[in-house]
């Protein structure tokens, strides 16, 4: 399906929770490996929630962006792509003090190819640059090879790996760090 022009990003409200967690739920299973459907939905049931999106909405140290189709679509809340930030976090095994960390970008797949998450990447790294500069860390499943050269293009490398685990399942996660002072 094709984008006319740039793709509009916005930040979510409270009002976009729910088509959230369900386009969340829906783009989550394509990004693992396989696992069994009780470990997925276990996952989805703790974690992809409209509860949950709603506390990163209103966290101040969240940053919730979306994508939708075009403007009839973002009218009636139809949701392709979103992204996480969270401004400061620390992860045990990075050594940097307060990196920020992408923590979730996903894309509709009858959207991919269309320059979304390029636009979501780009709108992201345009607010953190009004921060201190800091590191961007994120995590990526470590068969997830698209993703992997996505973020590679972005200038994020391969620093380290963690365990990552979707229900009861324990799944292998690089972790991929980006310097601030990159543009």
């Amino acid at each position: 399906m094709p984008i006319p022009g740039t793709p509009h990003i916005r930040r979510a409200t409270a009002a976009d929770a729910a088509p959230l967690a369900s386009l969340a739920a829906a783009l989550f299973p394509l990004g693992c490996p396989e696992t069994a459907p009780a470990d997925l939905a276990a996952y989805i049931a703790a974690e992809l929630t409209p509860a949950r999106f709603l506390a990163f909405i209103h966290d101040p140290n969240h940053i919730v962006l979306l994508s939708g189709a075009k403007a009839e679509a973002e009218a009636e809340r139809r949701i392709i792509a979103y992204m996480v930030i969270v401004r400061c976090s620390r992860h045990p095994n990075l050594s940097a003090l307060a990196p920020s960390e992408f923590r979730k970008l996903y894309v509709d797949p009858a959207y991919h190819g269309h320059g979304i998450a390029n636009a979501l990447m780009d709108y992201a790294l345009g607010l953190l640059s009004a921060e201190p500069p800091r590191p961007i860390w994120l995590s990526v499943f470590s068969g997830n090879l698209r993703a992997i050269a996505f973020y590679r293009k972005w200038g994020f490398e391969v620093v380290g790996s963690q365990e990552f685990l979707v229900g009861a399942d324990p799944q292998k996660d690089f972790l991929m760090q980006r310097q601030p002072t990159q543009e």
